[in-house]
């Protein structure tokens, strides 16, 4: 959600410059607050998987939560 308000916050701030009442400097502030937003949104989401994946290891559910299936062999 805070990289959707950053991004409509930097499309707000482009009008406002194309039309004279704002500055480059508050459009790339804007352009810098989108770029924390979205390696926030990035960080949040690789802590996610990573604590997903720590979680199957710990409870030894990997193979299930990746659909894959051990066959025990076959006797000959």
């Amino acid at each position: 959600q805070a990289r959707e308000n950053a991004e409509l916050q930097l499309a707000g701030e482009r009008r406002l410059n194309e039309v004279g009442r704002s500055t480059t400097y508050f459009l790339f502030q804007r352009q810098n607050q989108l770029a924390n937003a979205r390696n926030l949104e990035l960080r949040a989401e690789t802590d996610y998987n990573k604590a997903l994946a720590d979680l199957q290891r710990a409870t030894s559910t990997t193979l299930r939560a990746n659909n894959v299936i051990v066959e025990a062999p076959t006797g000959r």
